[in-house]
């Protein structure tokens, strides 16, 4: 087995990187004390499986994320739709978000990504993140919408509810997908390329209504958690960006 081994320098602006972030995530709140911990081991796993453009990537997502967490919040509050007292996010809610990336991390780390090369493993990693970015992005900024339907049934809903879409939350979904798209553009292929940052949008948009669909006839049964869904709907957007890059040998 081999191991992947990021040079000294590359640590140690990882572990300075991640514990200036840990002592903000506290300060600022954006997640549970928990949630702070696992988000700083989630992040030492993707900055040394991956290298700091990894780690880079995952706090674009994160900030992005927080901000769309904390746009609207009032009316999010009175509405309790808010997330945790403040907008912080628990230990549940990493654990899964960052579980394909996690995988994702360890097998770049032990080089077990083959047939995909580095640059490839990268792109899989960046549709995780872009999946729960534009379901954060929907559900975060597309409650304003008074217009928004059951995405099985197309019947006017409440918004927030889960399984529920609309046109800012659908507009919002590709913004969130298009944040790591253009990151993961400029990161790693060093030049703003339509090409690859519209294939991360839309993998990220299919996530995200695949997580609506599971929403809808899953979670609102009590058969999977909100979580869950996350999970599963990040899976399969990879599952299928990850076919194609293998058929086509994309990047």
């Amino acid at each position: 087995m081999v191991i992947h081994i990021i040079d000294a320098e590359e640590i140690v602006l990882v572990i300075s990187i991640l514990i200036v972030l840990f002592l903000l995530s506290i300060l600022f709140n954006v997640f549970d004390r928990k949630g702070s911990v696992v988000a700083l081991l989630l992040g030492l796993l993707v900055g040394l499986g991956g290298g700091v453009n990894w780690l880079l990537l995952m706090i674009v997502f994160a900030l992005s994320s927080f901000a769309a967490t904390k746009a609207f919040f009032s009316m999010k509050k009175s509405l309790s739709l808010q997330e945790g007292r403040s907008g912080e996010r628990r230990t549940a809610n990493i654990m899964y978000a960052g579980a394909i990336v996690g995988v994702l991390s360890m097998l770049n780390l032990l080089d077990l990504h083959a047939p995909f090369s580095y640059l490839q493993i990268s792109f899989l990693a960046a549709v995780s993140f872009a999946v729960i970015g534009s379901d954060t992005f929907a559900s975060e900024i597309g409650f304003i919408d008074r217009k928004t339907i059951m995405i099985t049934t197309f019947r006017r809903v409440e918004p927030g509810i889960n399984g529920g879409i609309s046109l800012v939350g659908s507009l919002a979904a590709v913004l969130g997908g298009l944040v790591i798209g253009i990151t993961f553009s400029l990161l790693f292929l060093q030049t703003f390329s339509p090409y690859v940052i519209g294939f991360i949008t839309l993998m990220g948009f299919i996530g995200s209504n695949v997580d609506s669909v599971l929403g809808a006839v899953a979670e609102n049964r009590g058969l999977i958690t909100k979580e869950q869904v996350n999970l599963l709907a990040s899976l399969t957007s990879v599952v299928l960006a990850a076919s194609l890059v293998f058929i086509y040998n994309v990047l």
